[in-house]
C-alpha cells in the first residue's frame, strides 16, 4: 500500500503471526481466546463473546521459550484497549492496543 492512499495502514511495530491461548478479563468477566498476531504495541485475537470498542481488557499470555529464544517460558500480563471488532463466523476478531505489559519468567 502507498501511505497516501485513504485506507493505507501505518503500523509502528512488526507483527508476529502467533497462535497462542490468551486469558482475557473484560468487565470482570474471564474468557479464553486465541491470538492471531502480536506486536509490541498491539494484538489481534479471536474470542467467542462480543467486545466493546473502547473497553479496557486485562490479558495473560504464556509465551513459549522457543518463540522468545529464552531458557524458559515467559508469562506476559498487561492491559489493552479494544480498538476494533469484526465478526468472523461464530467468533469475533478483536484488535487491541497494548497500554502496559509485564514479563514473568516461569
Amino acid at each position: 500500500m502507498i501511505a497516501n492512499e485513504p485506507n493505507a495502514e501505518m503500523r509502528s511495530a512488526v507483527r508476529f503471526p502467533l497462535r497462542l491461548p490468551i486469558a482475557i478479563k473484560s468487565y470482570g468477566q474471564a474468557m479464553e481466546a486465541v491470538t492471531n498476531n502480536i506486536s509490541a504495541g498491539g494484538m489481534l485475537f479471536y474470542v467467542a463473546a462480543d467486545e466493546i470498542v473502547g473497553s479496557t481488557i486485562e490479558f495473560e499470555i504464556s509465551m513459549p521459550a522457543a518463540v522468545l529464544g529464552a531458557g524458559s517460558d515467559v508469562l506476559v500480563t498487561g492491559a489493552a484497549r479494544v480498538i476494533r471488532c469484526a465478526p468472523e463466523g461464530d467468533r469475533q476478531a478483536v484488535a487491541a492496543v497494548i497500554d502496559e505489559y509485564r514479563f514473568e519468567r516461569r
